[in-house]
């Protein structure tokens, strides 16, 4: 159930793109997650999204070229920064597991190309650390 509370979290950073919203209320299906480990993983990576989200998108613009983060499609920015809020901040789950849920995410709801952008970005972050 880690990768569906992935996706809970995606959702609510998706939300605050539209709405910069940090309010935790109304967070939808946490409820569907069984277990109380899974619930507590969803709520810290949203907690970790958001509190550092300046850094976060400060990194994922370093790695554009030619095309500000202003213009990125906004699954892809929610993907990026949740998933770079895990690989940073949260530091327990291996790089490899983090790309490919990432990447998952990135093809249900992004656009055909979402997947190998994500995947290119966070492989290069991941290189230069």
């Amino acid at each position: 159930m880690r990768a569906y509370a992935r996706e809970v979290a995606f959702c609510k950073v998706f939300e605050t793109l539209f709405n910069s919203t940090t309010n935790m209320d109304g967070l939808f299906d946490l409820e569907n997650l069984t277990k109380p480990e899974d619930v507590e993983f969803a709520t810290t990576l949203i907690k970790l999204s958001i509190e550092n989200i300046e850094e976060i998108e400060k990194i994922i613009s370093s790695h554009l070229k030619n095309y500000s983060i202003d213009r990125l499609y906004r699954v892809d920015r929610a993907v990026l920064i949740i998933s770079i809020a895990e690989l940073k901040y949260y530091g327990q789950t291996p790089q490899k597991v983090v790309i490919n849920e990432a990447v998952n995410i990135a093809k249900k709801y992004g656009t055909d190309k979402s997947y190998s952008f994500v995947n290119g970005i966070l492989k290069t972050i991941i290189e230069e650390k």
